[in-house]
């Protein structure tokens, strides 16, 4: 059940600092649907690997590519995406923890968490920058414009008026040789 119930509360932590960075409407779910996503990633890899730093290299690779997809599609920028998606990845618990055992006294055991800590966020940049580069070389925006605006195929009746209206004008690199040779 808490499988299920961790991306959820993710998705709506994301969601909550969305709504704080300005986003509104159809970009909300969308962002929510991204935090989710990344932690829904991050939890069997860490659970399988016990390696906090390998799972968030995995999950920000994958929150990458996502919004780097959502943002070609939506045509918005894809750091309003990963912004918001990456924030249930940040290791803030880390953060506190090495603060406190340095506090507490415990120099060695702060040193262990803040490595921990400084490796993790590490992870998460190596993973978003992984990403960006492999959206470059494979050219998603170019893929997400030819899915998001559906291509009209020339009708006779545009095709006829287009021809008309080329042969009134005299304007002769808009005909087609076949056209040229009946008129």
């Amino acid at each position: 059940m808490t499988q299920w119930l961790e991306p959820l509360w993710a998705g709506l932590g994301t969601a909550g600092f969305a709504f704080l960075f300005n986003l509104r409407g159809k970009d909300l779910p969308i962002v929510a649907l991204g935090g989710a996503l990344g932690w829904a990633v991050s939890m069997p890899i860490l659970a399988a690997t016990e390696s906090q730093a390998f799972a968030y290299l995995v999950a920000s690779m994958v929150i990458g590519i996502w919004a780097e997809v959502v943002a070609a599609v939506r045509r918005r920028p894809a750091s309003v995406y990963i912004i918001c998606a990456i924030i249930p990845l940040v290791p803030g618990a880390g953060m506190y923890y090495t603060m406190l055992e340095y506090v507490r006294g415990n120099n060695w055991n702060g040193l262990a968490t803040g490595l921990a800590t400084l490796l993790a966020a590490g992870s998460i940049a190596v993973g978003l920058a992984v990403s960006s580069a492999v959206s470059r070389l494979i050219s998603l925006r170019s893929i997400a414009r030819r899915l998001s605006s559906p291509r009209r195929k020339p009708t006779i009746e545009n095709k006829g008026k287009y021809s008309q209206q080329s042969i009134r004008r005299g304007d002769k690199k808009n005909l087609s040789a076949s056209q040229e040779s009946r008129h």
